[in-house]
């Protein structure tokens, strides 16, 4: 089973970010990790930053972050499509296609909230996140 979210990035801005969604929509955040709860290596001005947060309103389902603090955003761009995945060999044979033309942006890792993550952008310039969550 594969399911599609699509994943903001709004840098600096993500808890307004936040607040102005769950009014715009009637939903409500449903999980948030700051910079301080990873290992990622933040300066301590970016540590209550948000490293990964999820929002849920009805059907609207979105992950959102303020993204790695040496990461560029510039308006507009701000947004990939996340892909979960619970069979491993079907994200790996996803990833080798989506990337061929395109452009490896982060190689496998695991993430802090216990996936699997690798992230494309493919030839068509569609920012690709391939999250292989395991069901054990």
């Amino acid at each position: 089973m594969k399911t599609l979210v699509a994943y903001f990035t709004i840098k600096g801005r993500t808890e307004e970010a936040l607040k102005f969604y769950e009014a715009c929509f009637d939903g409500k955040t449903t999980f948030i990790q700051r910079f301080s709860e990873t290992t990622y290596q933040v300066s301590d001005a970016y540590k209550d930053k948000i490293a990964h947060a999820e929002f849920i309103a009805e059907n609207i389902h979105f992950y959102i972050s303020d993204g790695f603090e040496q990461g560029d955003v510039t308006f507009g761009n701000g947004i990939g499509i996340t892909v979960n995945f619970d069979n491993q060999n079907e994200h790996r044979s996803t990833f080798e296609k989506l990337k061929v033309g395109g452009i490896v942006t982060y190689d496998y890792f695991q993430t802090t909230i216990n996936s699997n993550l690798v992230c494309v952008i493919d030839k068509f310039g569609i920012h690709w996140y391939l999250n292989y969550i395991s069901q054990e």
